[in-house]
Order: C-alpha cells, then sequence, then structure tokens
C-alpha cells in the first residue's frame, strides 16, 4: 500500500495561537482512519485544513495528497485532485430536492452516464434517498440529511473521503446505518479519514487511530490496540 496523504510536522495557528503543534500522521490507500480526542484538540481545524478551508497563512510544515504537496492550495483545486469533505453540521442545499443535492456534487464531472450510475449507487447505500429524492432537503431528518451529505460527496468521485463528526446529533439506530455505509464505501474502493466523537463506535470501524490532546497527537496505534489502552478506555470511552 502507499501514503494516500501524509501530514510531516504539521502545524496551525490563529494569529499568535498555536492549535495544532507540529503533528505526524499518514493515511495508506485502502485505510479508514479515524482522529479522535476532546472538543477543542485541533481534530476539525487539522481536517479543515487539509481540505483547504483554513486560511493558508496559518499553516506550517507538509500536507501531502498523491505525492504532491497541497498546503498552500485553495480548497477548490484540492477538491479537484480527489480529496473531498463532508462538513459537520452537513451543509446541504436546503431549498434544493435530495436529487439536485446529490448531482451539486458532480459540478466538476462532465460523465452524464457515469454521474446517473453513481446516483443509482448512492440509492442502493441509502434507500432512503431514492424514496425521498423529490423532497427538499430541508424538509429531512437530520440521518437522512447526513446519508445525503455522504452521498452528494461520492458523487464528487473522491480518492479520499474526509469526514468530520459524522455521528454529531444522530440516534443510535441512525449512526450504526452511518458506519455501516462507511465500511460499505471503503469495500467499493475509496479511502476514509474520520473526525468522531463517539470513540467506541470510531474505534470499532476504522483501521487505525490517532488520538490527539491540545494540538498534539499523544497516541497512534491499531483501533484494536487503542480500544484496549487504559488510557483510552478511561478519557474517550467511559470506562473506570
Amino acid at each position: 500500500m502507499s501514503k494516500l496523504l501524509e501530514l510531516k510536522d504539521f502545524r496551525y495557528s490563529y494569529g499568535n495561537i498555536q492549535v495544532v503543534k507540529g503533528i505526524d500522521l499518514y493515511v495508506e490507500e485502502g485505510e479508514i482512519i479515524t482522529l479522535i480526542g476532546a472538543n477543542g484538540a485541533g481534530k476539525t481545524t487539522t481536517m479543515q485544513t487539509i481540505s483547504g478551508l483554513t486560511p493558508a497563512s496559518g499553516v506550517s510544515g507538509v500536507i501531502e495528497f498523491n505525492g504532491k504537496q497541497i498546503q498552500k492550495l485553495p480548497g477548490y483545486e484540492i477538491t479537484k485532485r480527489g480529496l473531498i469533505q463532508v462538513l459537520e453540521g452537513r451543509h446541504i442545499f436546503s431549498q434544493l430536492t435530495v436529487l439536485e443535492n446529490m448531482e451539486t456534487g458532480a459540478y466538476l464531472r462532465k460523465d452524464r452516464k457515469g454521474i446517473r450510475e453513481d446516483i443509482q449507487k448512492m440509492y442502493k447505500l441509502f434507500p432512503r434517498l431514492e424514496e425521498r429524492k423529490t423532497q427538499l432537503g430541508g424538509t429531512l431528518s437530520g440521518g437522512e440529511q447526513q446519508m445525503l451529505a455522504i452521498a452528494r460527496a461520492m458523487i464528487g468521485q473522491p480518492k479520499l473521503l474526509l469526514l468530520d463528526e459524522p455521528s454529531l446529533g444522530l440516534a443510535p439506530i441512525i449512526v450504526k446505518e452511518i458506519f455501516e455505509a462507511i465500511k460499505r464505501i471503503r469495500e467499493d474502493g475509496t479511502t476514509i479519514m474520520f473526525v468522531e466523537q463517539n470513540s467506541k463506535i470510531a474505534l470499532n470501524t476504522a483501521d487505525r487511530g490517532y488520538v490527539m490532546q491540545t494540538g498534539e497527537i499523544i497516541l497512534r496505534d491499531t483501533c484494536e490496540n487503542l480500544m484496549n489502552n487504559e488510557q483510552v478506555q478511561k478519557a474517550y470511552m467511559g470506562v473506570d
């Protein structure tokens, strides 16, 4: 396997405040990687900087995607290269239908037949979206909006899919459904990295994990080892 994404001595500062303090991590092709940690650990800043959604002036160190440095590129250039993020809070278009929302994910594509085929694949992955394809995005439940946000990202044909807090605010039964879909997306060949507050489901889904605390990576290991780590159990999984 080759490294699809690599961060080397990556730092991010808002003015004089250093939020991420020189971290190293990598994602190999075909993996699911999770980044866990408490609120304010620097997880979302890391993800948004990888995607080009934070001002490049705050970045130092190297972010390499598919063998090329991307840390100074604008977000749209990074998206064009196949790195697509589903933001925390979903950000779907509330006044567009489910189908129209999905079609916005194809704005960089010209192959209409391929787009139609990929939409059908997403309907198979999330049957509820097909049932609601003519409904406005704003009328969907939180779980359905998360499914739609993931489906829209997948229509863009990502090489690497980034997900920020996919379980946030969702009922446990829907969370299970979302994470089953994440596993199936990987089985179909897409590499995935996600940030997640629910450490238990994160470590049950991913192959490897990184634990962030106050802008630094304090642990890195296979998810199996992290689940058995006493420090992780106490701090992030509610085990006494």
